[in-house]
């Protein structure tokens, strides 16, 4: 063969190498934080989950639009009510028909460990270091105590967090009580459990709205789907041991004690005494039989009675979870249901559920089904920009928000940098995502809208405020989101379903009388035992140690 044959034959295969390489990463991108991302046409499937007041995210959606023009991709969007992203999330994966992106999916960090070793999910560490521009802003100048806390134990980062420090969410296991009926029974508002109590009876009995009939629901929730911190156990609990609902799932009801071991919260004498008092509570008819069964549209029924109001207090995260969301002067009570400040337990106990990490997992991952990894990333990255966060959230520039004008203040009392146009409302609308995929609203973005006019956000900020904030734990005190194996992962989710099954159903049975928590709890305590309690409690204690270390070492990196 001569020189000239094989010099033909290298350049053929040197050729068919870089096109394979450029295949490989799709169509050519911009440099980071250049728009548009590409200069050619690409598409880009989205599997995302819906949020309820957006009507179609594929045509005529305004922030869908608006992306598409900024970016150079289209986008193409098939969306899962969230009710169903869970089963549709283990079905996509099982199946191995990927979308390019999975948008919004409750994906914790196991999963995504799991998920990503297995190669079905892409490690964007590359993405974020070379393409990165608002992912690098977040990660590495603004927020990068968040890198330890969305890196797997292999080093790397399979998804984007949806990053929302809302601070009324850091301590959302709030109680709303109607401020009417605590007038017509000339009450305070209670701030001990005692008083608590005190305010359910006078509800009860003394017929405060009206209407001389004995159809008063004293206190009510519901725990079935559809909620947002609506169990009745919730709110109380904390006036009796620390009692975390707000952590993502698998995490929830742990907690740290004094010498820095990880507990469940019930297993403590403190949950103990809670079921005790609201085990009174219920065998006065003070609680809403109800609670255990109903769902969300069941009490909002009863919260939302036509004629007269016959709820009297409820937990939930805010006021719209039970509420219509509209005001006395549109026809609706919002502003009467009012915040309860945590209430002091019989032993001085209050301590607030506080998990102030302000971040989701895995909300934005790319898959290896991705045929142009780098734009699907860059997509992603531009969604934590303040122009796209602003308008995911609220729509149209100018139509349903404006920049801040001089002399407005935020929430905050600092000011403003932008003004909401509208309430927020239960209406169906097609100008934003509302919220779905991935954000990057940083505190000082939620607390920078205008206040003036704004009652539900400054109503949060208050409540937050002044009613939950003064008994957080200290935060070395708390449990940041935890990162397992998946050896560790599928340990615990077996012992997970046989322990909290057990603890869910006892908790009815001690709420309502048909087993007694003084002669039952040590046989309780003795059967979370059987079921494993104490290995869950290990495999969290090596997660939660190993990451302190894992936290320790990447800041001593840094510098």
């Amino acid at each position: 063969m001569s020189s000239k044959t094989l010099k033909t034959l290298f350049l053929i295969l040197l050729l068919t190498l870089v096109v394979g390489a450029v295949q490989g990463q799709g169509v050519a991108v911009n440099p980071a934080g250049e728009l548009p991302i590409v200069n050619e046409p690409v598409t880009i499937r989205i599997l995302m989950v819906q949020t309820t007041g957006v009507e179609d995210y594929n045509n005529g959606n305004k922030f869908t639009e608006w992306v598409e023009e900024q970016t150079g991709i289209n986008m193409e969007f098939e969306v899962v009510p969230s009710a169903d992203a869970r089963t549709k999330l283990n079905i996509t994966l099982a199946s191995g028909e990927l979308p390019d992106v999975l948008a919004g999916f409750p994906i914790d960090a196991g999963l995504l460990a799991q998920q990503g070793a297995e190669g079905q999910f892409l490690p964007l560490n590359d993405y974020i270091e070379n393409s990165g521009f608002w992912t690098k802003q977040a990660f590495q100048e603004e927020r990068p105590y968040l890198l330890p806390l969305i890196t797997s134990p292999d080093g790397n980062i399979y998804g984007l967090p949806d990053i929302n420090e809302c601070f009324h969410c850091f301590t959302s296991q709030k109680m709303w009580i109607y401020q009417p009926w605590l007038d017509a029974v000339g009450m305070e508002m209670p701030t001990t459990t005692e008083e608590f109590y005190q305010v359910l009876k006078a509800f009860k009995e003394q017929d405060p709205n009206g209407n001389g009939i004995a159809d008063e629901v004293a206190f009510s929730g519901q725990i079935l789907e559809g909620g947002w911190h609506q169990p009745i156990d919730e709110f109380i609990m904390q006036s009796f041991v620390y009692y975390d609902r707000i952590s993502e799932r698998n995490q929830q009801r742990l907690l740290l004690d004094e010498d820095g071991k990880v507990q469940v919260a019930y297993a403590q004498p403190g949950f103990a005494e809670g079921l005790k008092y609201l085990n009174r509570l219920y065998s006065e008819g003070l609680i809403d039989p109800n609670a255990f069964t109903q769902d969300n549209s069941q009490i909002r029924t009863l919260a939302n009675n036509p004629d007269v109001n016959i709820l009297g207090a409820t937990g939930a995260g805010w006021p719209g979870m039970f509420a219509q969301v509209q005001f006395k002067a549109d026809g609706g009570r919002l502003e009467d249901w009012v915040s309860v400040p945590v209430l002091e337990g019989p032993n001085g106990f209050r301590e607030t559920a506080y998990v102030p990490f302000g971040f989701a997992p895995g909300r934005w991952v790319v898959t290896s089904a991705a045929e142009n990894p780098e734009a699907a990333f860059r997509l992603g990255d531009f969604l934590y920009s303040r122009d796209a966060t602003i308008r995911n959230v609220f729509g149209e520039e100018g139509v349903d928000w404006a920049w801040a004008s001089e002399g407005m203040t935020g929430i905050d009392g600092k000011p403003a940098l932008y003004d909401n146009l509208h309430q927020w409302t239960e209406e169906i609308q097609n100008q934003s995502w509302q919220q779905a995929a991935v954000t990057y609203r940083t505190s000082e973005f939620r607390l920078g809208q205008n206040a003036e006019g704004e009652y539900i956000e400054t109503m949060l900020y208050a409540a937050t405020a002044d009613n939950m904030m003064p008994y957080v734990r200290p935060i070395d005190r708390l449990i940041p989101p935890l990162t397992l194996s998946e050896d560790q992962a599928r340990e615990l989710a077996d012992l997970r379903l046989a322990i909290e099954t057990y603890v869910d159903e006892m908790f009815v049975n001690f709420v309502v009388g048909n087993a007694d928590v003084d002669a039952e709890w040590e046989n309780y305590l003795a059967t979370l035992e059987s079921l494993g309690l104490p290995r869950l409690q290990e495999i969290f204690q090596e997660a939660y140690d190993a990451q302190a270390v894992a936290g320790s070492e990447m800041q001593r990196e840094g510098g």
